[in-house]
């Protein structure tokens, strides 16, 4: 087997995500409707198809927002303005992409905000650099794709770049979509956003750490399908170098160790990471319900009970 290959089970949930985004090309569909019911069932898939190797990786480069949406995953409504260390990040993909053999297929530069990190259009080459075959995606809220400047369109197109901004509401797409065009670049909408009204998730935490870490795991709509890396550890889900965010702003104290992610320079092979992120962790025990409740989309209120 090479460095990151493929099961059967894994190329079954790519064509069931490709068959999600082929879906809302029809006219006449609930598409939110299906669109939960499928992204639940390709979760599912996830976890009891034994995976062989890592589909997807984010990358963190942002960890504050200009936004600020009810219950984020990442916590960037209360995280202080911080941005990813770029030697570090280098050095972190030069590693994943000689364990792979620079064989993986979605590499999401996420925030936050991402534009918000003036290194971005670095971030993007050293990217590229490392996973030429890849398909790289700008996960944005596109508050301030009018804003780019030349530079940041020319990098997006020199490293084939795909940019997936979620469509909020009150934003003026079709402005921003005119200047996309003139810019000679067209970008997908992120999951359903492009055809239907944007809504949340709440992601329900148990403080008292009293869930059990298994069912956590297999109803989670985060671990395993979030992979990401930070500080030469990749972790099963965002929350593990997120949560942070949430102890500091609400005074708690969540704890997360080096159970909770695995050190890539440690590590014999790919497989050793494939394996670790397919399995419950400690940190499990503080997740109750991963997104489970889908409400309509609202801005934070920065209080605990967003999340408890």
């Amino acid at each position: 087997m090479r460095k990151n290959d493929f099961s059967f089970g894994q190329a079954l949930i790519r064509w069931l995500d490709r068959t999600i985004k082929k879906l809302f090309d029809v006219s006449g569909l609930d598409k939110l409707r299906i669109y939960v019911v499928l992204s639940k069932i390709k979760v599912r898939l996830k976890k009891i198809i034994h995976l062989t190797a890592l589909d997807s990786l984010d990358i963190c480069v942002t960890e504050h927002c200009n936004l600020g949406c009810y219950s984020c995953n990442h916590f960037s409504q209360l995280a202080e303005p911080e941005f990813a260390d770029f030697a570090t990040t280098e050095r972190d993909l030069k590693r994943l992409s000689e364990l792979s053999g620079g064989n993986i297929p979605l590499i999401y530069l996420v925030g936050g905000e991402p534009l918000l990190n003036p290194e971005l259009s670095e971030f993007m080459r050293i990217a590229r650099e490392y996973f030429p075959q890849s398909r790289i995606q700008i996960i944005t809220n596109g508050l301030l794709l009018l804003a780019q400047k030349d530079v940041f369109w020319e990098s997006v197109k020199k490293y084939s770049i795909m940019m997936t901004p979620t469509k909020y509401p009150g934003v003026n797409w079709d402005k921003i979509e005119v200047r996309a065009r003139e810019m000679g670049y067209e970008f997908d909408y992120l999951n359903y956003s492009g055809f239907t009204e944007k809504t949340s998730r709440k992601f329900c935490l148990d403080l008292s750490g009293r869930q059990e870490p298994k069912k956590s795991f297999y109803r989670c709509c985060l671990a395993a399908c979030t992979v990401a890396v930070q500080n030469g550890r990749v972790a099963t889900c965002c929350f593990v170098f997120n949560i942070r965010h949430f102890n500091k702003y609400f005074n708690q104290h969540i704890p997360v160790t080096e159970a909770d992610s695995i050190d890539i320079y440690k590590v014999r092979s790919m497989r050793d990471i494939v394996d670790f992120v397919n399995r419950p962790i400690p940190l499990c025990r503080y997740c109750k319900s991963m997104g489970n409740e889908i409400i309509g989309w609202r801005r934070t209120e920065r209080k605990i009970s967003e999340w408890t």
